[in-house]
């Protein structure tokens, strides 16, 4: 085996990743929590917050277009991998979680604005 096939031999991966990040709630029991998904696939994600994670506990994630029944497969420090209990659309969820981002004119005439009200209030 060579060294460049040696990460495919135990990528365990069913599916695709695609690294994102967006906003999710992820609900473990009574218990709601805010979670940054960094990267999904169909068949599950990975997870970020502070306060850790446990593995095997079944949670419920939650965030546009996505409400969907998980488990905790791993945990690494502040790190976790959930399969879905279903399969998603991966794509469809990044697209539906993706904040807008303004376009060239809208922050032109935001500073605009700003330096217009900056300069009243020094006067």
């Amino acid at each position: 085996m060579t060294v460049e096939k040696l990460p495919i031999q135990f990528d365990r991966r069913q599916h695709p990743r695609f690294v994102t990040a967006f906003e999710a709630e992820l609900v473990e029991g009574d218990e709601v929590r805010m979670v940054i998904v960094g990267d999904i696939s169909a068949g599950g994600c990975l997870l970020e917050e502070g306060r850790g994670f446990n593995v095997g506990s079944r949670v419920q994630l939650r965030a546009k277009g996505l409400d969907i029944a998980s488990r905790v497969s791993w945990v690494r420090d502040d790190l976790c991998g959930v399969r879905f209990m279903q399969m998603v659309d991966p794509l469809k969820v990044i697209q539906d979680n993706m904040t807008t981002v303004p376009s060239l004119t809208e922050l032109i005439a935001k500073f605009s604005q700003d330096r217009a009200d900056g300069a009243r209030l020094s006067r």
